[in-house]
């Protein structure tokens, strides 16, 4: 899972700080669909949380919250 932060004006790109993920099922069969939102938007730091659930049962698979670190250049 790859999460990109809206960057700022005259940022390069990102790294990450903290990842943390809850998986709580299984899909065995079907689609599965990952909803992104941004929790804070900062011009240093940013941090996402994103929601991984099954589309036919609505069930949900994961949780994550990504905290994002700007990067500038020098």
């Amino acid at each position: 899972m790859v999460i990109s932060p809206y960057l700022p004006e005259g940022a390069t790109g990102f790294t990450t700080i903290e990842l943390k993920s809850n998986h709580l099922g299984t899909a065995r069969a079907g689609i599965v669909s990952c909803t992104a939102k941004v929790a804070h938007q900062g011009k240093t730091t940013q941090v996402l949380d994103a929601v991984v659930s099954h589309q036919e049962t609505r069930k949900t698979i994961a949780l994550f919250r990504c905290t994002q670190m700007i990067l500038y250049p020098k």
